[in-house]
């Protein structure tokens, strides 16, 4: 698997699949670049594997906006768009419990977030005819999440890429989605500490019973995709 030379922007790369992904394609050649809302964690994971590093609320049009310009400045292209960034509120309410303002966040994150990475990481797919973006879903989009607006907005993210798959394939852009099952990272952690809270049980042993699998695991599925290797795939892609 060559990535040497793709010009690859992770967007929520702080941290989790972000970080490990990032990670593996700089291992492989690719020139990455890091954006995230967290400056602290991201500016750290960005200069351990020496990629540009730009804060990013992507909720935000303006701020997206300004990361493709900054990434059409600096590189002149983009070769993959892989958006991870992501929320998960209110695991384990009630739907009565669930408040409109929270039930927006996670839509406004999860599904807003990587429709607004995507309008303008196309434009630069096109300038060089060619491109690859990877959505990142969940398992939860089909099945039961913790948190209603979770399970909906990823379920919605599915969609998005399902779409863009077909709208986008006419300028050889080529669109997957990523389908993760249970994954260690600090979200779903999150979300296993507040399980055992709510029910009385052990955290050690409630996340060994999840059997998460690992970020790194991720990552080498999302690195395939991204490369050359992985360019008669089509669709989404469901994982442990």
């Amino acid at each position: 698997m060559n990535l040497t030379d793709k010009v690859i922007a992770i967007i929520g790369g702080a941290a989790g699949i972000g970080a490990a992904t990032a990670e593996l394609c700089a291992q492989r050649g690719a020139r990455v670049i890091i954006a995230d809302l967290d400056e602290t964690v991201g500016a750290k994971t960005a200069a351990a594997i020496n990629a540009p590093f730009f804060r990013l609320d992507v909720t935000s049009e303006p701020d997206v906006k300004r990361v493709f310009a900054a990434i059409d400045a600096q590189f002149g292209k983009l070769d993959v768009l892989i958006p991870t960034a992501g929320v998960l509120l209110g695991p384990y309410l009630e739907l009565e419990d669930f408040t409109v303002e929270m039930f927006r966040k996670n839509y406004e994150i999860n599904v807003v977030g990587s429709f607004l990475c995507a309008k303008y990481a196309v434009p630069l797919m096109k300038k060089t005819g060619a491109g690859v973006i990877i959505y990142v879903s969940s398992a939860a989009a089909g099945g039961v999440s913790s948190s209603y607006a979770y399970g909906s907005s990823k379920g919605g993210v599915l969609s998005l890429g399902n779409t863009s798959a077909g709208k986008l394939a006419k300028f050889n852009i080529r669109v997957n989605t990523l389908i993760p099952g249970n994954i260690a990272t600090n979200m779903k952690l999150s979300v296993i500490e507040q399980e055992a809270k709510d029910k009385g049980l052990n955290f050690a042993d409630l996340t060994r019973e999840s059997k998460l699998g690992e970020p790194a695991g991720m990552a080498k599925v999302l690195a395939w995709l991204a490369s050359e290797d992985a360019d008669y795939v089509r669709g989404h892609i469901t994982t442990r």
